[in-house]
């Protein structure tokens, strides 16, 4: 009788002893993946940290805006555009604006609450602000009204510096009427979120062995248009 207790304790021992080491390497394990887990966060936290704002290159996008005056609004206009007026009495006067929209990530603010990573691959808890930022890249051309194409003899008239610079003060509105009809178009969206993707991957992976996946869809991003007036 004293044989078997002594041999059940023993059995018993046995199996408690090697609960602890199972027990042990688990906690091992989940520590270690604990640690490697925040260590990604302080990591990707940094790089953002870093970039305050992320240009989104790839999806930029070029095109012309349009701006259009009645002869009598440009009555206020300063005596020194004299010239340009006697060219519109009783027309309009319709520009044609070179713009380039880019996209920019603000990155500064984000802290480990606003991302989730599993698994190597990082997502978003809340919206990622897309400020929208539409600007002149080239002269402003003047075009006839009826047939569309560049009036030459208002082009000689209106292509000088001064005139330039003051057609395009006059012309800030149409910048924010273009990046307000991009940020409605959800093709135009779906291809931010998808190069946004690319540009964060990018700037984690630089200089890193174990790559990170980031992965965001257009509800993940909240489009803010920079040259609205309206702020």
């Amino acid at each position: 009788m004293k044989f078997l207790v002594k041999s059940f304790l023993n059995k018993l021992i046995w199996i408690v002893a090697l609960l602890v080491v199972i027990a042990a390497g688990v906690f091992y394990v989940i520590q270690r993946q604990n640690g490697k887990v925040e260590q990604e966060y302080q990591f990707v936290i940094k790089c953002f940290s870093r970039q305050s704002q992320l240009v989104v290159a790839d999806a930029g996008i070029e095109t012309n805006a349009h701006k259009t005056f009645e002869s009598k609004a440009m009555k206020d206009w300063p005596k020194w555009t004299e010239s340009i007026q006697k060219v519109f009495v009783n027309r309009e006067l319709n520009l044609e604006i070179p713009v380039k929209t880019e996209f920019k990530l603000e990155l500064k603010d984000l802290s480990k609450s606003d991302v989730n990573i599993k698994d190597n691959t990082l997502t978003f808890k809340r919206p990622l602000t897309v400020n929208v930022d539409s600007q002149q890249v080239g002269n402003v051309v003047i075009k006839d009204t009826k047939s569309g194409v560049v009036d030459k003899a208002v082009d000689l008239v209106t292509s000088n510096k001064k005139s330039q610079e003051f057609l395009t003060q006059k012309s800030t509105d149409a910048l924010e009427g273009t990046s307000k009809k991009i940020m409605s178009q959800k093709d135009k969206r779906e291809k931010v979120a998808k190069y946004s993707e690319e540009a964060l991957e990018n700037i984690l992976n630089l200089n890193s062995d174990e790559k990170i996946t980031v992965k965001i869809s257009e509800s993940d991003l909240q489009f803010v248009n920079v040259d609205s007036k309206e702020k």
